[in-house]
C-alpha cells in the first residue's frame, strides 16, 4: 500500500462546521465521531471541532467515549450503544452521557452508578417509529416515572429526552415528532423538565426546522458526505473533507487496451463493486475502473499517458474535477458513510490545510 493515502482537509472541516452550526442555531451542535470520525481520525477531528466552539459529542460505543472524555473533561460526551456485557461503572465514572433505551439498561446505569459513586448521567429514548431501541409509546409513562423516581434517588440524573427519525418520508417524521412532543409532555408530567431534547440526525437537521429542538446529533455532513438519493455535497454547501489518493504499481497492455494496476484493492476497503461502475482521475481525465482485487485495482487507461508512480484520484472533490463520493456512493447503490468508513486504518491519513 506504498504511496496510498487519505488526504483529510482541515479547512474543509472547518466550512462545514460553521455552515452547519449556522443553520441550526440556536440548536446546539452534538459532533458524531463514530468509526473514528467516520475514517478521517476522531483525534483530529475533536481539535478541529474544539477549535471551531463546539463541545458535544457522540460516539455510539463506551470506550472511546470514555477515552474522549478523559482528553476532554470540559466536553459533553454521549454513547448510546451496548448491550448487556458492556461495564457501565467507567463510563458514569468519567462522566460519560448514556443513552438509556429500555428498562433493563435503566435499572443496569442506576446499579452501576453505585460503584460509580456518581449518579449516572442518562438521556431517555422515545422509539417513534424508526425501531432502532427506545420505549415504546405505551411503555413511555412507566418508563420516565421510573426514571424519575431513581433520579429522587440520586442514582440518576436525567439530562436528555431524544429519539431517531426513520427519516422514511416527511409525513412518517412530522408524525414521529409530534410523538415526540407528546413524549416530552408526559416526561414533563412526572418532573422531568429542563433537560436537553434532541431528534434530529444529519439529513433532518439540515432540512427541518422543526425537527432541532435544543441540540442536534450531525455526523456525515460535517465530513462533508451527504446522503444520496440524488443529493450531493454541492447541493448543500457541504465540502468533501477526504480525498483518497493511490499510485500506479504497472501497467500493461491487453486485448489492444492500456491497463493501470493501482496499489489498493478489497482489503484496503474498496468494494468490488467500483469496478465497471465508477472512474478514477489521472492529470485532470478520468478513467473507468475495470477491476477490484484483494490488494489491487485495475484501471482502463487507454488514450491517455499513464506510468508506474503516477497518483491517482479515487474520489475527491467536484471542483478540482475529481470523482466525489458521492458519486461513488450512487453508482454502487450505497451511501458515502459506507465507503469512507470501510476504508482501512493502515492507509496513511495526511492532514492538511
Amino acid at each position: 500500500m506504498t504511496g496510498v493515502v487519505a488526504e483529510v482537509s482541515r479547512s474543509a472541516l472547518q466550512h462545514n462546521i460553521r455552515l452547519l452550526r449556522e443553520r441550526v442555531s440556536p440548536a446546539r451542535l452534538l459532533a458524531v465521531i463514530k468509526d473514528d470520525a467516520y475514517g478521517h481520525g476522531a483525534s483530529f477531528a475533536v481539535e478541529v471541532l474544539r477549535g471551531e466552539g463546539v463541545d458535544h459529542f457522540g460516539t455510539l460505543e463506551l470506550a472511546p467515549a470514555v477515552a474522549l472524555k478523559q482528553a476532554f473533561p470540559e466536553c459533553t460526551l454521549f454513547a448510546w450503544v451496548f448491550d448487556s456485557r458492556d461495564e457501565l461503572a467507567p463510563a458514569i465514572a468519567a462522566g460519560v452521557d448514556l443513552g438509556i433505551t429500555d428498562f433493563a439498561t435503566l435499572e443496569r446505569a442506576a446499579d452501576a452508578a453505585a460503584s460509580a459513586q456518581r449518579p449516572a448521567m442518562i438521556h431517555l429514548k422515545l422509539d417513534t417509529g424508526l425501531h432502532r431501541a427506545g420505549a415504546l409509546a405505551g411503555d413511555w409513562p412507566s418508563f420516565v416515572a421510573r426514571a424519575a423516581q431513581l433520579q429522587t434517588q440520586a442514582r440518576v440524573q436525567v439530562r436528555g429526552l431524544w429519539t431517531h427519525l426513520a427519516e422514511a418520508s416527511d409525513d412518517d417524521d412530522s408524525r414521529s415528532i409530534a410523538e415526540y412532543r407528546d413524549g416530552v409532555a408526559v416526561a414533563a408530567a412526572q418532573g422531568i423538565e429542563g433537560v436537553t431534547r434532541h431528534v434530529a440526525a444529519s439529513a433532518a437537521s439540515y432540512f427541518r426546522e422543526d425537527s432541532r429542538f435544543d441540540m442536534v446529533r450531525i455526523g456525515a455532513f460535517l465530513y462533508g458526505i451527504a446522503p444520496g438519493g440524488g443529493i450531493g455535497a454541492t447541493d448543500l454547501g457541504l465540502v468533501p473533507v477526504m480525498t483518497l489518493r493511490a499510485p500506479i504499481i504497472a501497467t500493461e497492455v491487453r486485448d489492444s487496451r492500456t491497463l493501470a494496476v493501482l496499489g489498493i484493492g478489497g482489503s484496503d476497503g474498496i468494494l468490488s463493486d467500483a469496478a465497471g461502475a465508477v472512474s478514477v482521475t489521472l492529470a485532470g481525465r478520468r478513467y473507468p475502473v475495470v477491476s477490484v482485487d484483494p490488494f489491487s485495482m485495475t484501471v482502463d487507461v487507454t488514450g491517455g499517458s499513464a506510468s508506474p508512480g503516477d497518483l491517482v484520484t479515487l474520489f475527491g472533490r467536484a471542483d478540482q474535477g475529481e470523482p466525489t463520493l458521492q458519486e461513488w456512493a450512487d453508482a454502487m447503490g450505497t451511501i458515502g458513510e459506507e465507503i469512507v468508513t470501510r476504508l482501512s486504518g493502515a492507509i496513511p491519513r495526511r492532514y492538511v490545510a
